[in-house]
């Protein structure tokens, strides 16, 4: 596969998961200011906003994490230009996607700040679990599933012993 054509294959899955992860995040913005809206028992649609980074931890972290989270984009973005398999070009573009659209809101949701200082946009609760929005629900689904597929292909293609 030509390098224009795994692009085109990364951006398909890129754009969209960008899309859908800003209109929600405006959506939420403006609908749940000041209301909650319960879904089912233990899920609700509830407006936060984090400033650091998995389940609220490093508060006040962010311009940390952007740095890092840019690092890592970068890096996908190289793994990415020089990767074959389909499979992992969506992976990898879900990931991609998923981590772009929440340091999009450390850039620009700063309310005058320094650049890295805004804060994600949070708004679906689940209150077991954790508070998390789109880029997050996709990533880390993308991430496992990244996990569990290499690992099932590494042991499909070791010998047994």
């Amino acid at each position: 596969m030509n390098v224009v054509r795994r692009w085109r294959m990364a951006f398909a899955v890129i754009l969209p998961v960008l899309i859908a992860d800003q209109l929600t995040k405006a959506w939420a913005v403006a609908t749940l200011d000041d209301r909650t809206i319960d879904v089912v028992p233990t899920v609700a649609l509830r407006l936060t906003y984090n400033s650091g980074f998995s389940f609220g931890a490093g508060s006040g972290l962010g311009p940390v994490v952007g740095v890092a989270v840019a690092v890592i984009i970068v890096f996908i973005g190289f793994r990415l230009a020089s990767e074959h398999h389909p499979r992992r070009i969506v992976l990898m573009a879900a990931i991609l996607g998923g981590a772009v659209g929440n340091l999009l809101d450390r850039v620009f949701r700063t309310d005058g700040g320094w650049p890295l200082t805004g804060e994600v946009v949070d708004f679906v609760d689940v209150s077991w679990y954790a508070v998390f929005n789109v880029a997050d629900a996709v990533l880390v689904c993308a991430v496992i599933v990244f996990i569990v597929t290499e690992i099932i292909d590494q042991r499909r293609h070791t010998p047994d012993m």
